[in-house]
């Protein structure tokens, strides 16, 4: 079953947050074939991102999540907090463009 992780990073400026945007972009972009469905990142406000990644099975997501703290670990990231939620994806829909206009 798929599985998915929810991290919010309150940091302590916006440029900590740009560069905190940067580096997990290179990161995870290094994950590339190892179980990684989708990733998002949104920014939350100027000083907080989200990353929101799916993820094919529990093995590899739990490679994935060990590989990421042990990341987050070693930038040494000027963090107010952090917020972690995983779990298993119950029920998921991509919805094509509508041919009418209404997605634009």
């Amino acid at each position: 079953m798929s599985i998915f992780r929810n991290v919010v990073l309150n940091l302590k400026t916006e440029e900590e947050c740009d560069r905190v945007i940067g580096l997990y972009k290179e990161q995870l972009s290094s994950l590339e074939n190892q179980g990684l469905v989708d990733v998002y990142i949104c920014r939350l406000s100027k000083d907080s991102v989200l990353f929101f990644l799916t993820i094919n099975n529990d093995k590899n997501a739990q490679r994935i999540f060990d590989t990421m703290r042990e990341f987050r670990e070693q930038q040494n990231l000027d963090l107010i907090d952090i917020l972690v939620l995983d779990g298993q994806i119950e029920w998921h829909k991509n919805f094509p463009i509508s041919k009418f206009g209404f997605n634009d």
